[in-house]
């Protein structure tokens, strides 16, 4: 394998770290926001339809409550009408009953009604709450998108030219490189400094530098990365 081919592919390398560097955080911040307001519409539409589920309730309840006054009512007028104290206590204990099933249906209502407020104020809030985030979103997203459109030539060059180089290193040494490259900060190839590693200041054995210095390729014992010999 060439030594060049593996510097060739530091230097795409860190020149994509520099693309995306340009772009900051703004792709990682859009994802976060995406993902908030996906929420936030995935919560205000479970309101919503746990609020209607409760207008119909309520209404259900209403109607319920307004049949049940009316036989009290009926019951109650019946109430002149009976002729012995049989019918005089069947006829309350009904009215009694009814009234028991009303006032059951009503407290059924007050809950209602509080989860309607605090479903309606949850709905508005968090609708608020969307509008906000929809005019930061668009910006960052106007962002990204000028950023990626400015870069992307550039980019796919720089990708194509690095899937170029990658077919001529052997897998081996593509594998260590990948490792290598993801422990220390996007740095896996160093020149020669002096008697030591560009990348971390180790000194190297003398043997080794010699080699180096030669031409060949070695790999720092210290910090692993690949030092070679960069000629003036």
């Amino acid at each position: 394998m060439s030594i060049t081919r593996l510097v060739e592919l530091q230097d795409i390398d860190s020149q994509l770290e520099d693309l995306n560097s340009l772009l900051g955080d703004l792709p990682k911040m859009v994802d976060e926001l995406n993902e908030k307001e996906n929420s936030l519409k995935d919560r205000v539409e479970a309101d919503k339809v746990s609020l209607k589920a409760i207008n119909l309730n309520s209404s259900k309840s209403e109607k319920v409550n307004s049949g049940i006054q009316e036989k009290i009512n009926k019951l109650t007028d019946q109430l002149f009408l009976v002729t012995n104290n049989k019918q005089y206590d069947a006829l309350t204990n009904e009215i009694e009953h009814l009234k028991e099933q009303k006032k059951e249906n009503e407290e059924l209502l007050i809950l209602n009604l509080e989860e309607k407020e605090t479903l309606e104020k949850n709905i508005n809030q968090n609708e608020a709450s969307l509008e906000e985030l929809k005019t930061d979103l668009d910006v960052r997203r106007n962002k990204l998108d000028e950023a990626l459109s400015e870069t992307a030539d550039e980019k796919a060059a720089l990708e194509n030219s690095r899937k170029k180089q990658v077919t001529e290193i052997d897998d081996n040494t593509m594998q260590v490189y990948n490792k290598v490259i993801s422990a220390r900060s996007g740095i896996a190839v160093v020149p020669l400094s002096g008697n030591s590693c560009g990348g971390c200041g180790a000194a190297l054995p003398l043997q080794m530098v010699s080699e180096i210095r030669a031409g060949d390729l070695h790999n720092c014992q210290s910090c692993g990365r690949f030092v070679y010999n960069k000629k003036n």
